[in-house]
């Protein structure tokens, strides 16, 4: 599996895509994602310095990103897991990510919860090998 660094030119969506790919049946794809930005007017692209930022007014101070394709896991019309990001006007105006809601104030902090999350698949698919053998013997 892809590793996420902390050089932000090598943490891509794709690399998040590579790691969930065919762990998790439900995952917006990462290429949909590419072909949302690809597909936004370029008068909104400039708009906001997070480049994902859901509020288009000129001028803004709150900033969030709550639903970013590619980044959530869906059960029918249910999100079972999903990330994004806040960065609100304050005394601490410093951005947050968030996995569902569990917050990261950097990216050393989320790459550790990301490789927990990692982790926790694996021994997932791994328990889920056990139960559904022993199931077959039953």
């Amino acid at each position: 599996m892809g590793q996420l660094t902390t050089d932000t030119s090598k943490t891509t969506i794709p690399a998040v895509d590579r790691a969930t790919n065919g762990h998790l049946p439900f995952v917006v794809r990462a290429a949909e994602a590419a072909a949302a930005r690809a597909e936004q007017p370029e008068s909104q692209a400039g708009a906001c310095h997070y480049r994902h930022c859901e509020d288009t007014t000129p001028g803004h101070f709150d900033h969030f990103a709550h639903r970013v394709p590619g980044l959530e896991v869906k059960d029918g019309d249910d999100r079972l897991i999903e990330a994004g990001f806040a960065s609100c006007s304050g005394s601490d105006p410093a951005p947050v990510v968030y996995l569902r809601n569990w917050e990261a104030n950097n990216m050393a902090e989320l790459e550790a919860k990301v490789d927990e999350i990692r982790r926790m698949l694996d021994a997932t698919l791994e328990f889920g090998a056990r139960v559904f053998a022993d199931g077959a013997q039953a």
